[in-house]
């Protein structure tokens, strides 16, 4: 037997509870061992002194708390707890806070115009056009049907008769107006027979300069338009600007070289030699402004060759570039 062993049955001998066996075994080992004599009796005026102490109640409440620790409460009355208790201390954090927070937002909506701009835009409701939907009358409305009919129902009618009538003045318009201007006008002057020749009648500088306005007025105009057209007011066709026609490179950057046309010849060689298409050239006193549109698999090449012409320095180059990729070269010399 081990001194191990005899001190795990150490408890058991004290308690009288250990069997004859284990206590002749146990006697044996503590007959030569005098480490394991002085550690039994350790252990029992230790026992002893455990016995002698005045026994100990448990505090009022001590079940209750073990019975909660046991059993917890739900977790959402264990986040309320977590976030409003103790009221003294977490509301005036958490009204602190949603203020600093407020304010945050403002001040950074009121230094971001796009911000304010797409607020703008989401709250200006979209101006939708109706085209006023005629509904034909009834050829032979009785009697007792019109009697029964609310006054509402009556001006709706009335309102839709008045439309009606607008619009076909507005188609009649233009018809009225050709009518008045060919009406208007002077009717040809019969030239005189003159010897077996028809004789052309003397025209007035002033008239013939109106007529000739009136041709070149009536030719330039279309033949006939629509009549949804007539009663729609024009609009004057208005020319893209170059603002809204220009869309942001992909890749722009300046090249300086020390020959500028050499440079350009040998950017006019490259794109070329590489599949490129020059869109726009703009030519200044400090320098050229290239536009290209070159393929994603021969950029890395077109940068290799910048390199020899100058000193290449991008000013923007994405990460991830398109299938075309859009280069505004500036080459300063």
């Amino acid at each position: 037997m081990t001194c191990h062993d005899a001190r795990e049955w150490f408890s058991a001998l004290v308690d009288g509870t250990l069997g004859a066996d284990e206590a002749g075994a146990l006697d044996g080992h503590l007959s030569t061992c005098a480490e394991c004599r002085r550690e039994l009796q350790r252990f029992r005026d230790t026992v002893a002194l455990l016995r002698r102490a005045a026994p100990v109640r448990a505090p009022a409440g001590f079940v209750q708390r073990v019975l909660e620790a046991a059993r917890p409460a739900p977790w959402p009355r264990r986040l309320l707890r977590g976030l409003f208790l103790p009221w003294p201390v977490k509301l005036p954090m958490e009204a602190a806070a949603i203020v600093l927070v407020s304010v945050g937002l403002v001040y950074v909506y009121r230094t971001t115009p796009e911000l304010q701009q797409s607020a703008r835009l989401e709250s200006t409701p979209p101006v939708v056009t109706e085209t006023p939907r005629l509904t034909p009358e009834p050829s032979a409305p009785s009697s007792s049907r019109e009697k029964n009919q609310p006054p509402e129902r009556d001006k709706a009618q009335e309102q839709t008769r008045s439309m009606e009538k607008k619009m076909a003045d507005r188609r009649d318009a233009p018809r009225d107006a050709d009518r008045q201007k060919a009406a208007s006008r002077p009717a040809p002057a019969v030239a005189p027979l003159v010897g077996g020749k028809v004789e052309a009648p003397p025209v007035d500088a002033g008239r013939g300069a109106n007529v000739a306005e009136e041709r070149a007025r009536s030719q330039a105009a279309p033949a006939a338009e629509p009549r949804a057209d007539a009663s729609q007011p024009r609009r004057p066709a208005t020319a893209p600007s170059a603002v809204m026609s220009f869309a942001p490179p992909d890749v722009s950057g300046r090249l300086a070289v020390s020959d500028r046309d050499a440079a350009l010849r040998g950017v006019a060689e490259l794109v070329t030699r590489l599949g490129a298409v020059e869109s726009r050239r703009v030519a200044a006193s400090d320098g050229t402004t290239i536009e290209l549109t070159i393929p994603r698999e021969a950029y890395p090449e077109f940068v290799r060759e910048l390199g020899r012409l100058g000193r290449w320095q991008p000013s923007q180059e994405p990460a991830s570039l398109p299938v075309q990729v859009r280069v505004v070269l500036q080459i300063r010399g």
